[in-house]
């Protein structure tokens, strides 16, 4: 008796579980604060999005609260996607940002060498945040509320 399985090539299997870049839908599930290497206070996110086949998967990402360039940029975008848009410019944030949505933009960090030894595998990483022409503003329908008069029988 033997063991059968589909042999794949090292390219294959770096590829395994690598969704295309794009931007997708997300939720937040868990935040934890930490602190960064550099001592900044952090925020550690674990999002959840889904494909465009409504397959859900997981990615983990960093809000880093120095007065770094691009740390600062991230928070905004982030905050401006999920609708803190007025708790941001306060400047003050709450620490729990589970159960909040928006848009990410989902890239792909190409497999790199490993200072210990090995490489880091292929992933995909958030790239930025992205705020669509709903999540910019407050969203106020125009059209006049359901009445069940307005039914014609």
């Amino acid at each position: 008796m033997s063991y059968d399985f589909t042999p794949l090539s090292e390219e294959e299997l770096n590829d395994l579980n690598i969704i295309d870049e794009g931007i997708y839908n997300f939720e937040v599930v868990k935040s934890i604060r930490r602190t960064s290497k550099a001592g900044n206070p952090m925020c550690e996110l674990t999002l959840k999005f889904w494909d465009s086949e409504g397959k859900i998967h997981t990615l983990f990402d960093y809000l880093v609260f120095s007065s770094i360039g691009l740390n600062i940029r991230k928070i905004k975008h982030f905050c401006d996607s999920v609708g803190l848009v007025e708790k941001y410019k306060q400047g003050s944030l709450p620490e729990e940002f589970a159960g909040y949505s928006g848009k990410v933009h989902v890239g792909i960090q190409e497999e790199k060498p490993n200072p210990n030894g090995g490489f880091y595998a292929k992933k995909n990483i958030v790239t930025d945040y992205v705020v669509t022409e709903l999540g910019a503003v407050k969203y106020e329908s125009t059209e006049k509320p359901f009445v069940d008069s307005d039914l014609p029988f």
